[in-house]
């Protein structure tokens, strides 16, 4: 709905060339890794020697993805006015902050810690902020969850925590050697929510189902996400999270009756079908 969209297209096609490239087939391999692209969509903006000038990262709904373009094109906030204005002020806290995220959301996080380390020696970081993302950059390098966890432990009401274990959850997660810490953690940051995010708790609880651990706690969690989600897709998408969960608890009636909805929404569908099936054969074994 966003590339399609009639404003979109007649700005890019005014003002851009626009290229559509697999990040995981021939040149699109080395393209990706030459700009550090992390997930996708990521939309490169670059300059005609290649050099990247900025990013959209995520799906965007049209007005916001216009709204983005229209930015990138005026010039503003881009990594080259921000270089301009690091150049006027070379130790600004707000100028190296913004820049130093900026680098970040490029997957430059060389730079990102140089414009940190800036911060640090101007001695302008009265709120501890650069601190914390000095720590986080360097337990990037190393893929280390250690430092991200001690630095929640001493900082619980920091906003920065949340980010913090959620970081080392990810490590934690990749490495795939320690269940136990990735589920505490997990639940560390569902409790930590200001804001719960129906989306964020549905993959709280399936994860949770797949590691087998604090399963009541997700089927809480997934029935709160069921109650307040207004997408009908997603809807009965939480509805398999939640009846997964209660086959995994070993509540094979309810988690039953559970699919069973998913299969009346679409009964076309091969994966609730194949979930149903999988219930039901529970019974007997």
């Amino acid at each position: 709905d966003t590339y399609s969209d009639s404003k979109v297209k007649a700005f890019a096609n005014k003002h851009l060339i626009s290229m559509k490239i697999d990040a995981e087939k021939g040149e699109g391999i080395d393209l990706a890794k030459q700009y550090g692209v992390r997930g996708f969509p990521t939309i490169i903006f670059a300059n005609d020697k290649g050099i990247e000038v900025d990013r959209i990262i995520g799906y965007r709904p049209p007005e916001s993805f216009l709204k983005e373009l229209k930015r990138i094109y005026s010039g503003k906030n881009t990594l080259p006015d921000m270089l301009e204005d690091f150049q006027q002020n070379p130790t600004k806290f707000n100028t190296l902050f913004k820049l130093a995220k900026k680098y970040e959301s490029m997957n430059d996080q060389s730079s990102a810690k140089q414009m940190v380390n800036a911060i640090l020696d101007a001695g302008t970081d009265s709120a501890g902020t650069a601190a914390f993302y000095s720590i986080l950059y360097d337990a990037r390098e190393i893929k280390d969850p250690i430092p991200l966890i001690a630095y929640a432990d001493k900082n619980p009401n920091s906003e920065n925590s949340t980010i913090a274990l959620g970081e080392a959850m990810w490590f934690v997660r990749r490495a795939g050697e320690n269940p136990d810490l990735e589920a505490d953690l997990y639940v560390r940051i569902v409790k930590g929510m200001k804001d719960p995010n129906p989306s964020r708790l549905n993959g709280f609880s399936w994860r949770m189902s797949e590691l087998e651990k604090n399963m009541d706690l997700a089927l809480e969690k997934i029935i709160w996400a069921i109650d307040h989600v207004t997408d009908e897709e997603q809807k009965y998408m939480f509805i398999d999270t939640k009846a997964e969960l209660l086959w995994k608890m070993g509540m094979v009636d309810d988690a039953i009756s559970e699919i069973e909805k998913c299969v009346t929404y679409k009964p076309e569908d091969t994966y609730y079908n194949e979930q149903l099936e999988k219930f039901k054969k529970s019974l007997n074994s």
